[in-house]
């Protein structure tokens, strides 16, 4: 098992299967036009694959802020349904705070939906902490 930047569309047309479980309002067509323009904005997906077959993908990318100066903000992050428990999530998370490690970065940052209840229970797991409230206005 090992974990990879995503470089290719054949990479992301992968990583879409794993994807599409967090994000389902996207069809292949759509997921590759906006993984392209995401990464014009400094995007990076990261997959993991255990004996060739796809089990999980982040994707994030680093921002600076105000608050916290340079950060990694961890966009997407989700593991096969039937490969949960077992490790990858894990492994994924550590992969990325080793990034942060590498480039002296003190925080990461995640935001994630009010009803993910298992996903909120990995986070705090992992020492996370809920510190804020995201809102949103559709226009």
């Amino acid at each position: 098992m090992n974990i990879q930047y995503a470089t290719s569309v054949a990479d992301y047309t992968r990583c879409f299967e794993v994807m599409k479980e967090l994000r389902p309002h996207h069809n292949l067509e759509s997921f590759l036009t906006t993984i392209d323009a995401m990464q014009k904005e400094g995007y990076h997906l990261l997959y993991l694959e255990d004996e060739g077959r796809m089990v999980s993908v982040g994707g994030f990318r680093f921002t600076t802020t105000l608050y916290d100066g340079l950060i990694i903000d961890f966009d997407d992050f989700v593991t096969l349904a039937n490969g949960r428990s077992k490790g990858y999530g894990a492994m994924m998370f550590e992969y990325l705070v080793g990034i942060a490690k590498e480039k002296e970065i003190k925080t990461i940052h995640l935001n994630s939906a009010h009803h993910r209840y298992d996903a909120h229970r990995f986070y705090l797991n992992k020492g996370m902490k809920i510190i804020a409230h995201h809102f949103r206005i559709e226009v």
